[in-house]
């Protein structure tokens, strides 16, 4: 029998494996969410992408980018760029009530300023808007947080799903950054691991962020439209007027849901919810209340909500698991090569943080990850969880947003 149209694509999929995977580690992080820093069994140096020296009759200054790769730390960056071992101490210690550097992100920078061979500052993006700066004041090290001086432009770009997401995004003029975040938004409406098919569309209004006149990179977000098997999603990015902000549909619905519908974004479902199913490795027929998605070792996973962590260890035939608990759901995620150092028992995370990676652990026939999800201690399929539609904005709340979305609504529809 010839292979069926999403059979074919599904396959396109899994051939850019390891280029979305690639996408991910810079991603994962990133956005939706504050992940820690990738890490997996194989450090791999950081890389030193810009080196700026500039030279005055009485100073020179030196200027060094470092774009964190897995398995790197705040203290091996600095160590490696030569900063003694007493500074490295004084700017953790600086950086405890300002920001947590486990939950550092690979695929972002840090910029460290040498003048006259000491060091004098480094900085690390939060966020598209705000940077953790850390000062020598004397002896010691001060850190704070401050707004990054962007200029921003919007920008658009539209296209259709031929192959995959990523290789379509890349051809319409999206940044691996921007792609993941287009996945991001719409994570609660569409698994992207499963769902997406061959003519779907999408469209995207989003900030290009400029510093003295220099491109750097994109920003946020502003308005998203994705038709996914003729279902037709949007989502707009509003701030409230108590500072609060998120993605909201076109009814002023925020976007944002409890669970998440899938704790990947590559690979493809290899094994569904079942109440009678052979097991690959026993070859005994018995239940399977979990999904398994196959996917590349490494591949990263996020959690689908936010919740405590009450299992990150080995767990017998499971392998390697993470376990978090949000009240009276429980998700389970199996079968890992490792777990994300920043996550550890009786610890939090928040929804999207990568909790693990894609492995083969425990009784497994090759690369996958089976989560399951429980409701009071019973298995629930996942797939099949009735999501609960977010917080509706209202009164003049739902009046301004209405009004700010006017021109975004007209530019992602008239493609």
């Amino acid at each position: 029998m010839l292979p069926t149209k999403k059979h074919r694509f599904r396959r396109r999929i899994i051939t850019l494996g390891i280029v979305i995977l690639f996408a991910g580690i810079l991603l994962f992080g990133g956005q939706r969410h504050s992940n820690g820093i990738v890490t997996s069994d194989n450090d791999v140096q950081s890389s030193a992408l810009n080196l700026d020296i500039v030279e005055t009759a009485t100073t020179t200054v030196v200027r060094k980018e470092v774009i964190l790769t897995s398995g790197d730390t705040l203290d091996t960056v600095l160590a490696s760029s030569g900063v003694p071992y007493e500074e490295r101490l004084s700017i953790q210690e600086s950086l405890k009530s300002v920001y947590d550097v486990a939950k550092m992100q690979a695929g972002k920078a840090i910029h460290i300023v040498f003048m006259e061979d000491a060091l004098a500052s480094v900085d690390y993006d939060l966020d598209v808007s705000t940077k953790i700066v850390v000062e020598k004041n004397g002896e010691a090290f001060e850190s704070r947080t401050e707004e990054i001086p962007y200029v921003t432009e919007e920008s658009f770009a539209e296209g259709q799903i031929i192959s995959s997401l990523f290789t379509d995004g890349d051809a319409a003029g999206l940044t691996p950054k921007t792609i993941l975040e287009l996945a991001d938004v719409f994570a609660s409406d569409i698994d992207f691991s499963t769902d997406i098919t061959e003519g779907d569309s999408f469209s995207v209004v989003f900030e290009k962020r400029f510093v003295d006149g220099e491109a750097i990179g994109t920003g946020r977000i502003l308005a998203a439209r994705f038709e996914n098997q003729g279902q037709s999603y949007e989502a707009y990015y509003y701030k409230k007027s108590d500072g609060s902000d998120g993605y909201f549909d076109e009814k002023g619905v925020a976007k944002a849901r409890q669970f998440l519908r899938s704790p990947i974004n590559v690979g493809y479902v290899s094994s569904g919810f079942s109440y009678k199913r052979e097991n690959p490795v026993t070859k005994q027929v018995t239940p399977h209340r979990a999904i398994d998605y196959a996917a590349p070792e490494g591949t990263p996973v996020i959690a689908t909500a936010s919740g405590e962590v009450v299992t990150a260890r080995s767990k017998g035939d499971l392998g390697i698991t993470v376990e978090l608990e949000h009240g009276e759901y429980l998700s389970q995620y199996a079968h890992l090569v490792s777990i994300n150092k920043a996550v550890t028992a009786d610890g939090y995370v928040e929804q999207g943080e990568v909790v693990g990676y894609v492995g083969s652990t425990g009784i497994s026939t090759g690369p996958h990850l089976q989560y399951a999800l429980f409701k009071n201690g019973t298995p629930i399929n996942p797939a099949s969880l009735d999501l609960p539609v977010g917080e509706s904005l209202e009164g003049t709340e739902k009046e301004a947003f209405t009004t700010s979305i006017g021109n975004l609504s007209t530019r992602i529809k008239k493609s």
